[in-house]
């Protein structure tokens, strides 16, 4: 369980890396790409976290508000490629960013 927590919070801090990557750089695919991949490391191992702990509230939550940002994080960077600057979407993506990790160390 300690082996995946720690690989979790890694690949968190490689998600918000290669997000800004990609976001920075929309006509590099290579960082949306590793991203994806980081993506999938995140989820995996946040659901067997969560299966081996029974799914209590707090966590489930805090994997909603994840697939959430992720999908955030997807139109960011689609509208980032198209050219359609939003400040509201980026914010908000720090936002939610900042309540799931605060979850994450349990301060909410």
């Amino acid at each position: 369980m300690h082996t995946l927590l720690q690989i979790h919070g890694l690949v968190w801090g490689l998600v918000v890396i290669f997000f800004i990557l990609s976001y920075v750089l929309p006509d590099q695919k290579i960082w949306s790409m590793i991203l994806r991949t980081a993506y999938l490391v995140m989820i995996i191992t946040g659901v067997v976290m969560l299966v081996l702990i029974h799914f209590p509230l707090m966590p489930t939550i805090k994997g909603v508000l994840s697939f959430a940002l992720i999908g955030l994080m997807e139109v960011a960077i689609g509208k980032r490629k198209k050219k359609e600057i939003s400040w509201f979407i980026p914010v908000l993506i720090a936002a939610l960013l900042l309540v799931i990790v605060f979850m994450g160390y349990h301060v909410i």
